[in-house]
């Protein structure tokens, strides 16, 4: 998957010391940073279109052969939440701290079918009305990371108020002696 990144040196090291000796601490920044994500979750998911396909069914539950989700609008446009991790490296690759997910599975099916099978009628249908085209190799996003990319300015400002915020408890807490 692609991603977007900003590259802040020592801040998964900071975090992850936190959490070890001031988990109070480390709970607090992590709500603030989630807090300053969410303004940009509401906004990408206010993307998610009404209804994309017209025989897309909205009630509950999984349905033909594939099962496929429910497409619920108000649930796809909700369920863009920033998650926090806590910056452990996988293999070979640094892991971000702060990330946007579609945790609902009809607003993933819409803005990740294609991934794997970009020759699919759904998926030539799903393109149909979107200036994004599936291009397959793995990776693919109708809403989120075209989204996401557009409002880096928005990004960018958040993480370096979250920054901001972190710095100010840890000098505070160091000026009183922990």
């Amino acid at each position: 998957m692609a991603e977007i990144n900003i590259d802040i040196t020592g801040l998964s090291e900071t975090l992850k010391s936190l959490r070890q000796y001031e988990p109070d601490m480390y709970k607090t920044i992590v709500t603030n940073l989630k807090g300053s994500a969410e303004p940009l979750a509401r906004e990408v998911g206010s993307r998610f279109p009404d209804k994309p396909l017209m025989r897309w069914h909205e009630e509950g539950g999984r349905r033909g052969k594939k099962k496929m989700p429910p497409y619920i609008t108000a649930k796809a446009r909700g369920g863009v939440k920033p998650v926090f991790s806590s910056g452990r490296r996988a293999v070979g690759r640094e892991v971000g701290i702060l990330r946007l997910e579609q945790k609902d599975a009809g607003g993933q099916v819409y803005d990740q079918a294609g991934a794997q099978n970009a020759g699919s009628r759904f998926v030539k249908n799903l393109d149909k009305h979107r200036a994004v085209r599936s291009r397959g190799n793995g990776f693919r996003s109708r809403i989120l990371f075209p989204a996401t990319k557009a409002k880096m300015p928005m990004i960018e400002q958040n993480v370096r108020m979250a920054i901001e915020q972190t710095n100010k408890l840890v000098s505070e807490r160091l000026a009183r002696g922990f």
